[in-house]
């Protein structure tokens, strides 16, 4: 047998991307897939396994070939006390927007678009700032710091949770909980795990419910009031469960993907001193940076998609309703794409190419926020602490998520 078929024989039972040397660097992994096994069948996960940009990109955009269905479906098997304790506790979450099609998708997704404008997004610049400012003065003073703990994961959640409309007072226990939920929908937590996240999520979708009525009883300017009060096009609101559904999305997951942005970033520019002088000297390169470092360390490296019908992709006969598992790491480095892919190249002329905010109809809708937090964080810290660097010889903690990933601590020192 040939090398490659070789390869393509394995790859798929020696794939767990679970695994904690391949969450730490999942990137020879990904080149391998890519050269000599670019879709194939991995019977543990019962998910077929996509890793070109072309192939990626074409299951993120055609819907009518590929159904989002699965995008929030566990993983894992869920176990009979997990279920029981969702449905004990009310959690009534349905398909609205991440894992909706068309006709449901275009709907929801159009009402979220006029809720979440750009008027909305451009507005937060001042707020984004202010935060960034305060945690720096109030955390950025001692010459060391756990950079995760001290700037990037709190504020992103307070800039979300502003333009949602939730109470400062109850961000530290929504964020808190929404990384353990994670665990239900992209991890592989045991009966114990999965139980006590199954009743957070009840906990968390009632919180939700409460913040649609409050807002249906009394607008205010925020997110919710926007989406609970603006009609489709015949003219009909959303219900109360659709609407609980998109808010228990977004402050689930709205702030992790920057969270992971931001740490990626600290730990990437850092790396290669460099390019941490050259932002501190030009800040006008941060932007098309952030979009390189995207590319180059994504925040949600893999996401999942269903076919609708058979399909064949690089010479693999894929059946209709297989699960498939998009390895956006890798097709963000496929080198047919980008040149020198390994290389982070802030100067790259395609870098926002990239599928970190995925494709087509699904396009993240917080990708402008994510940006604009990115930007103000890094001018803000260039401006004030040229002098940053990462604390030598350090190891870095990954979550045992097949989506997003990110450092859950990043050591960093200055003068």
């Amino acid at each position: 047998m040939a090398v490659e078929e070789r390869l393509r024989a394995d790859a798929g039972p020696e794939f767990d991307p679970f695994e904690p040397a391949f969450l730490a660097d999942p990137y020879p992994t990904f080149a391998r897939f890519r050269e000599h096994a670019p879709a194939f069948y991995a019977p543990a996960l019962d998910y077929w396994v996509l890793s070109r940009y072309q192939d990626v990109r074409a299951a993120l955009r055609d819907a009518s070939t590929y159904s989002a269905s699965n995008a929030l479906s566990p993983i894992a098997p869920v176990c009979p006390r997990a279920m029981t304790a969702l449905r004990d506790g009310g959690f009534r979450s349905i398909p609205t927007m991440t894992n909706a099609d068309p006709p449901l998708h275009t709907r929801t997704r159009r009402i979220a678009n006029l809720a979440f404008t750009p008027r909305r997004v451009a507005q937060m610049e001042g707020f984004v700032r202010g935060i960034v400012e305060r945690f720096c003065d109030e955390r950025l003073q001692a010459g060391r710091a756990d950079i995760v703990r001290a700037l990037t994961w709190e504020p992103p959640a307070l800039v979300i949770f502003k333009i949602l409309g939730v109470p400062d007072e109850d961000v530290p226990s929504v964020k808190e909980g929404s990384q353990n939920r994670l665990l239900f929908m992209f991890g592989r937590g045991d009966e114990a795990q999965q139980v006590e996240v199954a009743r957070g999520m009840a906990e968390f979708w009632r919180y939700t419910e409460a913040l649609v009525s409050s807002r249906q009883a009394q607008r205010r300017d925020d997110f919710t009031s926007d989406l609970v009060h603006t009609p489709d096009a015949e003219g009909k609101p959303l219900t109360d469960q659709e609407a609980a559904t998109i808010l228990f999305g977004l402050l689930l997951a709205g702030h992790e993907t920057t969270t992971n942005i931001l740490s990626h970033g600290f730990r990437r520019f850092l790396e290669q001193g460099s390019i941490w002088e050259e932002l501190c000297g030009d800040a006008g390169l941060i932007p098309n940076a952030i979009e390189e470092l995207l590319r180059y360390d994504s925040s949600v490296f893999m996401w999942r998609r269903k076919t609708k019908v058979p399909v064949r992709i690089q010479d693999v006969d894929v059946p209709a309703d297989a699960n498939l598992l998009l390895l956006i790491g890798a097709a963000n480095r496929d080198p047919d794409v980008f040149a020198d892919p390994d290389t982070l190249d802030i100067r790259r002329p395609n870098a926002r190419e990239h599928l970190s905010f995925g494709a087509g109809n699904h396009l993240c809708l917080g990708a402008p926020l994510a940006r604009l937090e990115a930007r103000v964080v890094f001018e803000e810290l260039t401006r004030r602490m040229p002098d940053l660097r990462l604390v030598p010889d350090q190891h870095l903690g990954f979550p045992p998520y097949i989506a997003f990933r990110g450092p859950r601590a990043l050591a960093v020192e200055w003068e």
